[in-house]
């Protein structure tokens, strides 16, 4: 992602001073920063919108336009008190006191069932909040970034800006996005710059559309995915074992037909299908390991029917993404991939269960639509 050039200085917000961190100094053009020249043709121009309480500066410049540096004075936190073992609401104490002692508004709910999070979001985005927080996992993360994002139709990027306190069991979401686990440190860069990341669509017949933040999965580890959200006594990585291990008892691949917006198609017994906005997984598995989350572009990861010894083979590999180049492996980049098959298929995205019984699905690359702090 093109990183915005700021000038060293110091930006008013309110009756605050906030220095501009961390920006690169007029160096040369040699590409050692912006360079004298460049400066030169640079207006810094100040934007506030009162309602929303945000102020930010942006530079006018005849190069590819910069990256805003947002000082948000309004925040709306969810917290997940389930998430972490009740890691959600001992960081909120520790996120709120930085966000108000840097002069902000703030106003936190507690989500109290599947789904709730991402209704307060939307209903936040929606009543003017510039920035809605998620305290949790990957979980909460997916709710709040769906309802953002539901609250955003019609529009070219989301309404309110993201934030993330990642105190979940995997948060794959937050290392993607090199995001901090520590919450005095995430709690400050959310007084901070934001950027630009993409975010999926998946539609599923039956079953209406979704966004996902990371990815979607079809069949192996989409099973594993319904049997781990049956059982919360384990965490990370080792609930995902304890699930594999029930799931390998009775799964067969199924006849899967895959088809890319490049005109390929593949159709025959598949272990898995993976469709990336991130490179890893299931809280440790780097199935598609070379994804990232501003390319504008999805990452597939087919694998072909494995048996169970060879798929106990496989998956330790894909916890290093070694298994690229395996002859059972597939990667493409795609824009928009399509599924379909006869037999009944598992789906999750960002590992929350979207259908146990879905025959057709369409994954789509939304470029740049989320606005995501830190």
């Amino acid at each position: 992602m093109r990183r915005g050039r700021f000038v060293d200085g110091v930006a008013p917000r309110g009756d605050l001073t906030l220095p501009l961190r961390g920006c690169p100094s007029p160096k040369n053009n040699l590409g050692e920063g912006p360079g004298l020249a460049s400066l030169a043709a640079t207006s810094i121009v100040w934007l506030r919108s009162p309602r929303l309480g945000v102020q930010h500066v942006a530079l006018s410049t005849s190069h590819p336009a910069p990256s805003t540096r947002f000082f948000l004075s309004r925040f709306y936190a969810i917290v997940n008190p389930t998430a972490g073992r009740g890691a959600a609401r001992r960081a909120w104490a520790v996120v709120r006191p930085i966000l108000e002692g840097g002069g902000a508004e703030v106003e936190m709910a507690e989500s109290t069932r599947h789904g709730h999070a991402a209704e307060l979001a939307e209903a936040a985005a929606r009543a003017g909040w510039p920035a809605v927080v998620a305290l949790g996992g990957d979980g909460t993360v997916h709710e709040v970034a769906n309802g953002i994002l539901r609250a955003s139709a019609g529009h070219a990027e989301s309404v309110a800006a993201l934030g993330v306190v990642p105190v979940g069991s995997g948060n794959d979401f937050a290392l993607l996005a090199k995001l901090s686990r520590d919450p005095a440190e995430a709690a400050r860069r959310l007084l901070g710059s934001e950027r630009r990341v993409d975010v999926g669509r998946v539609r599923v017949g039956g079953a209406g559309e979704r966004w996902f933040t990371n990815g979607v999965g079809v069949g192996l580890d989409a099973r594993v995915a319904v049997e781990a959200n049956r059982n919360r006594r384990f965490r990370g990585i080792a609930i995902y074992l304890w699930a594999l291990a029930r799931v390998l008892r009775s799964f067969q691949p199924p006849v899967v037909r895959v088809e890319t917006d490049d005109g390929e198609v593949m159709e025959r017994p598949l272990t898995l299908v993976t469709v990336g906005n991130g490179g890893r997984h299931g809280g440790g598995f780097w199935i598609c390991p070379d994804a990232v989350i501003d390319d504008g572009l999805l990452d597939v990861c087919v694998c072909d029917g494995l048996s169970t010894l060879q798929i106990l083979r496989f998956l330790p590999k894909t916890i290093r993404g070694t298994h690229v180049g395996a002859s059972c492996v597939h990667m493409r980049r795609v824009r928009r991939v399509r599924i379909t098959s006869a037999a009944p298929l598992a789906v999750h995205a960002d590992g929350e269960i979207v259908s146990e019984d879905a025959r057709e699905l369409e994954m789509e690359i939304a470029p740049g639509r989320l606005r995501l702090l830190g």
